[in-house]
């Protein structure tokens, strides 16, 4: 049987053309090109905030926060080990309404949003958890949706990749126990055995890149030495 059960072919002959460009618009969602910059905002305000109140013991980067970047570089880099992994097809190219990467599944958009906002939703108090969660759940799922609609996944390939977001999620957060160390290291295994199972492909290498050049900024910024001198630094331009 088809990964699509027959679900995708029927959401492309329903869903209006005029729509596609709104469904292109959700997609962004779960794109690289608004998590990571959100990313850099969160920990540019961040470490802002710790700079301004001069504390010249404390970390600059919150716990939470270099967690949080730590277990979403880790979750970009499981999506392109498990698309090396799996690497089954797309659906037909006549049902494409944009031009999709080579491998169907998982949906990396998909399971980026599920890592994205999942973690945020799990490692910022704003609301109650069951609101946070909620809001994170309708996101992902205008995401698969949007995927859906423009015919670049199979049913099968969403929902897939929402439960190996979640696992994934439970799973390191099991594991770093709340320690940055422990999560960039093991969003560093994860960013190696997916250049090794892609045979060194482009994306495998960024992600290998950007993870571990987030675990060595904020090693490096937050040795004590560093921390004291850019506080001193602020202060005199203050």
């Amino acid at each position: 049987m088809s990964r699509g059960v027959g679900v995708t072919e029927a959401v492309r002959e329903w869903v209006p053309e005029w729509t596609l460009e709104g469904f292109a618009v959700l997609s962004v969602f779960g794109d690289l090109l608004v998590i990571v910059p959100v990313l850099g905002v969160l920990y540019l305000v961040t470490v802002g905030r710790s700079l301004a109140r001069g504390e010249r013991d404390q970390p600059l980067c919150s716990d939470r926060t270099a967690v949080l970047i730590a277990v979403v570089f880790g979750g970009l880099a499981l999506i392109v080990l498990l698309k090396a992994v799996f690497a089954f097809p797309r659906p037909p190219a006549e049902w494409h309404a944009i031009e999709p990467s080579e491998h169907g599944f998982p949906s990396g958009h998909t399971m980026a949003a599920t890592v994205f906002w999942g973690a945020l939703a799990a490692r910022f108090h704003l609301g109650d958890r069951a609101s946070r969660l909620a809001g994170a759940g309708l996101l992902v799922s205008l995401v698969a949706l949007s995927r859906l609609a423009l015919g670049v996944h199979y049913l099968v390939d969403v929902l897939a990749s929402m439960a190996f977001g979640v696992v994934y999620l439970a799973g390191i957060a099991w594991l770093a126990r709340g320690r940055p160390e422990r999560a960039f290291g093991i969003a560093i295994v994860i960013a190696v055995l997916a250049v090794v199972a892609s045979n060194g492909s482009s994306r495998a290498v960024l992600a290998l890149l950007g993870t571990v050049g987030g675990a060595v900024g904020w090693y490096v910024v937050e040795r004590p030495v560093v921390r004291r001198r850019l506080v001193t630094l602020v202060q005199r331009v203050n």
